[in-house]
């Protein structure tokens, strides 16, 4: 059985439930089907659902351009209308064993220090979306390679464990510029964990097990971790998230620090594979 639990921190942790209400956030979830992306007013409600163009497994968004990103089951990386639910592709290239199982749960979040894209799942792969123009147009740029498949680090006390991580995010995502550094953080599902992931390697080392009101939770893999930074160093954590057995989802602030987790609004029956919000712009 798995354990929930969202945890966000932050550099400075500001009080979460606060920050929704005192600043203009946009946010979206992606419906569980992938095939339809639903507005989360402030966070605290859902909002309109628009039919997509096409098929997706994960959202994001990109701090320094303000875009909504997408990527499809097959790897593919598309630019979304948020208006429209048009799909642009990216045109970027697939490199060899390149691959996450069908059915898989997708985590997706650009690392706002080098504009580019870790991608995790519960399949144990982990990947990369280099954009268009990475690096000043090196190699890598516009092209989705794999990394090695995450496990966790010898002596931790998940050692030997499978991970079935769903969701990730990363500090200072700042919105209009790149952050000086980045530190990722993941959900596991399977052990019910907060994780630092050590990026290419694959190295899981955890940070604490997930709890609501103190207690042990237990969580499907369904859902996503978002990070929101006004500044560098100011991090207000967010999960959109299904318990084990529940038939309705939610939105909660997670303590990067100690697991905790705390209950923002209930999003209704509906299951979320992909959760994506930023500072309005």
């Amino acid at each position: 059985m798995k354990k929930t639990l969202m945890t966000a921190s932050t550099l400075a942790l500001l009080g979460a439930p606060v920050f929704a209400q005192d600043n203009a956030v946009t946010g979206y979830a992606l419906g569980a089907d992938g095939t339809s992306l639903v507005t989360l007013p402030g966070l605290m409600e859902t909002g309109e659902t628009v039919t997509l163009s096409g098929i997706l497994g994960a959202i994001a968004y990109r701090p320094v351009t303000g875009d909504l990103i997408g990527i499809a089951p097959n790897g593919a990386v598309y630019e979304i209308d948020t208006a429209s639910g048009e799909l642009t592709p990216t045109e970027n290239l697939i490199g060899e064993n390149v691959g996450i199982t069908e059915g898989a749960m997708v985590g997706f979040d650009f690392n706002n220090n080098i504009d580019a894209v870790r991608i995790v799942a519960t399949d144990g792969s982990n990947h990369v979306y280099f954009p268009a123009g990475f690096g000043d147009n090196d190699e890598r740029a516009n092209t989705v390679l794999r990394f090695t498949d995450l496990f966790y680090a010898d002596g931790d006390e998940n050692a030997g464990m499978t991970p079935a991580v769903f969701a990730s995010a990363y500090t200072n995502a700042i919105v209009g510029e790149t952050a000086s550094a980045t530190v990722q953080y993941v959900l596991d599902a399977e052990t019910n964990a907060l994780a630092n992931l050590a990026n290419n390697e694959g190295t899981l080392t955890t940070v604490a097990a997930l709890t609501l009101d103190g207690e042990a939770v237990d969580i499907s893999a369904m859902g996503d971790l978002e990070i929101i930074s006004p500044a560098e160093g100011e991090n207000m954590a967010y999960a959109v998230l299904m318990m084990e057995g529940a038939d309705t989802s939610g939105i909660y602030a997670v303590d990067l620090e100690t697991g905790a987790l705390t209950m923002q609004a209930d999003l209704g029956a509906m299951g979320y594979n992909g959760f994506a919000a930023m500072l309005a712009n």
